[in-house]
């Protein structure tokens, strides 16, 4: 695996140890490091590890140097074979995330402070995967920049104890008490508070000595601090020793640490590595800092800003021995326990490991209810090629029941776009989540503008799809074949160039248990049929309303119920809540006695119902596809529409379709006002069709609700 990470500069602090202590650790492990900063004291160690660092300018908050890195980190990208960009800052983590987009590669953050949520820290927010060190800042997160707790990853901060050794303490009683605070510069590291508290100890006759060591930037803030230090008489008490790499020494060569912060701390490297040398810590009651230590037990906690409590703290480790080295073995064991460096560098690598094996994809199916049933074989393809991922697919509402059980799905995200007056909002709020689950792979098997185009905004590295109807916004296009290839056939030349390998043509649907049994109460029929052992024939004389010209005509329904009543066949129709009219015009245009269900069932129980048919009649419409995905014979009525390219897959049955001149036309009005493709069928052909299926339905579909042991129908 190759790990490129991000930061601005490489000096002496808290995030920059941090790449150092990763670095090491994954190229223990085989790994490979590459580094992009402006430069540093750091970069010579880097190397020294055989790491690869590339001098950028990371650090400049400018548009132009954004805009100006991107291109030279994609290409570095590219050429050097990185498999994950980690961004361990702000300034540079927006050169990142569009290098990363670019270069097809999951895009990783690690967020450090309790940034105000405003667009410049927002792209922290933007990883794969977002890494906090503490849960005070995931948690604040959460609530100001509204990031889903599953894209978080905790992993609090390492420290190395091979270099970080325990080292006992003085315990001469008369020498002066050396207090170390190590922080860079800031008024939010509370140095004025540390200079009130240890001023106070000095009046009351302790002899100490206030050691400060970091970046001194803050020029502003070093005069404030010596002003203060000269008004409480501090001058011979107060060490500055700058900046210093020595850290363990450093920490070693005083008797106790204070991290007097006054802003929230997301985690509080000093405090770890001071307990890990055996130094007592005293820090304030906020942020991290109350997750690395427990009150009186491993360190002392205060209140922030508060000189007086701090001094009381200080004192109180000073004058008890016991306190004070009941607090240094307890925090050592717990740094052994949950802090060492190797448990960081192994929960990070998880966190890579995760990005590349496990994705996250979303797939596209926004068309009416057949289409998606024909959508469940590439379902299967792409869950046996991602067995670990996890799998979403984008659903209409009024299809969503179809694959509310699949087992190749993980989430559902419901698109309801029926309603014109909310239609924008709803993209928005579907935009929204899309962002929030921070998906790696768009597969579109819609192939549209708006889905093309949701994935473009949602920030999907990876987006597959067919080149037309805005293509440009996929970075994985695929032209369309040029020869006519069936609904899952053209689904599975997509897959094929995604590098997905299809598994079959079947499809599936998954009923419940409770559906089954409806469907099975459902099937008695009126008081004039009586169950024997005759065929069970499914009839669907409705479909789309906007295609009526897929229709067959009605009286012509009505004459094949009273022909199959004749030859001893029990009749089931059936239809959606929206069809009930029809099927009342129906019963009153038969004398046959048919059952009719039209509008009692839901999606899964009438394919239920259908699978228990011997035989099941229909349009071209969804229902064709439902008795596919059952394994029930059908006879299938074509007009105005080409079956080669929408008969389901693995079809059992009989095609009726009559060639005319202006079939197919695609078109939901008869241009020729004659329905001609469609008149043509006659009832006889139908009857015909029913019949030579009824018996091999017999002997391959066990499942039948009435069984018979005829292999051709009774004429009466």
């Amino acid at each position: 695996m190759h790990v490129l990470q991000l930061l601005p500069e490489l000096t002496v602090g808290g995030v920059e140890r941090g790449v150092l202590d990763l670095s090491r650790g994954l190229l223990a492990r085989g790994h490979r490091v590459s580094v992009v900063s402006c430069g540093g004291p750091l970069v010579e160690r880097l190397t020294q590890l055989g790491v690869m660092h590339y001098h950028l300018p990371v650090h400049q908050k400018s548009l132009l140097a954004i805009g100006s890195c991107v291109p030279a980190i994609a290409q570095m990208i590219q050429t050097t074979g990185v498999d994950v960009v980690h961004a361990r800052s702000r300034v540079p983590a927006w050169s990142g995330f569009f290098a990363s987009r670019i270069a097809q590669k999951p895009f990783v953050t690690t967020a450090h402070g309790f940034y105000r949520p405003n667009l410049g820290s927002r792209v922290m927010t933007w990883g794969r995967s977002v890494i906090v060190p503490s849960q005070a800042l995931a948690d604040y997160l959460v609530e100001h920049f509204h990031l889903p707790p599953s894209r978080l990853r905790i992993i609090p901060r390492g420290v190395d104890l091979k270099e970080f050794l325990f080292q006992p303490p003085s315990q001469d009683p008369q020498r002066i008490w050396r207090i170390g605070l190590f922080g860079r510069l800031s008024p939010i590291k509370g140095h004025a508070v540390a200079i009130e508290a240890c001023a106070q100890l000095r009046r009351e006759g302790i002899l100490l000595e206030l050691v400060f060591a970091g970046p001194s930037k803050d020029l502003p803030q070093n005069h404030s601090l010596r002003q203060l230090i000269h008004r409480l008489k501090m001058q011979d008490a107060v060490t500055w020793l700058g900046l210093r790499q020595d850290i363990q020494s450093l920490i070693a060569s005083v008797d106790l640490v204070i991290v007097p912060s006054i802003y929230p701390e997301s985690f509080g490297r000093g405090v770890i590595e001071a307990q890990a040398v055996g130094r007592p810590v005293v820090a304030s009651r906020m942020g991290a800092l109350c997750e690395l230590i427990d009150d009186g037990q491993t360190g002392l906690l205060v209140p922030p800003g508060n000189g007086q409590a701090l001094a009381q703290a200080i004192r109180r480790l000073i004058t008890d021995s016991q306190l004070r080295a009941r607090c240094i073995q307890a925090a050592r064991v717990r740094v052994e326990r949950d802090w060492a460096v190797e448990r960081m560098v192994e929960r990070t690598l998880d966190v890579y490991e995760e990005c590349l094996t496990r994705p996250r994809i979303v797939v596209w199916k926004l068309s009416a209810l057949g289409d998606v049933i024909l959508a469940t074989a590439s379902l299967r393809a792409i869950r046996r090629q991602f067995p670990q991922a996890r799998v979403a697919l984008v659903v209409g509402r009024s299809a969503y029941e179809v694959v509310a059980r699949c087992p190749y799905l993980d989430d559902f995200i419901i698109y309801d776009s029926t309603s014109s007056r909310h239609r924008l909002r709803e993209f928005f709020k579907l935009l929204q989540r899309l962002r929030r689950q921070a998906y790696d792979l768009s597969i579109d098997l819609q192939n549209s503008r708006m889905t093309h185009g949701l994935a473009w905004l949602a920030g999907i590295p990876v987006r597959v799809g067919y080149t037309r109807k805005g293509g440009w916004m996929l970075n994985r296009r695929v032209r369309l074949p040029k020869v006519v290839l069936t609904p899952v056939a053209h689904q599975h030349h997509l897959l094929r160039q995604a590098g997905i390998a299809p598994d079959g043509e079947a499809l599936e649907l998954w009923p419940s248990g409770p559906e089954e049994a409806r469907a099975q109460r459902l099937l008695p029929g009126s008081q004039s049929i009586e169950f024997g052992h005759s065929p069970l024939i499914g009839l669907h004389p409705g479909g789309s309303l906007r295609w009526k010209t897929k229709r067959w005509d009605l009286m012509r329904w009505a004459s094949l119920c009273d022909a199959l009543a004749k030859r001893q066949c029990h009749v089931l129709v059936t239809g959606g809540p929206d069809e009930v009219d029809l099927g009342e015009a129906l019963i009153h245009k038969t004398n046959a006695p048919v059952r009719n269900v039209i509008g009692q069932t839901s999606l899964m129980e009438l394919a239920c119902l259908i699978k228990r048919c011997d035989v099941f009649v229909a349009h071209d419409s969804s229902t064709l596809h439902l008795a596919a995905a059952m394994g029930t014979p059908t006879v299938a009525l074509f007009g105005p529409t080409d079956p080669r390219r929408h008969l389901p897959p693995l079809f059992r049955g009989t095609v009726l379709k009559k060639d005319v001149f202006c079939s197919p036309c695609y078109s939901p009005r008869c241009r020729t006002v004659t329905h001609a493709c469609m008149k043509r069928i006659s009832v006889d052909e139908v009857l015909d069709a029913i019949e030579a299926l009824v018996g091999s339905s017999r002997a391959v579909n066990p499942q039948s609700a009435i069984p018979n042991p005829q292999l051709r129908m009774p004429v009466k």
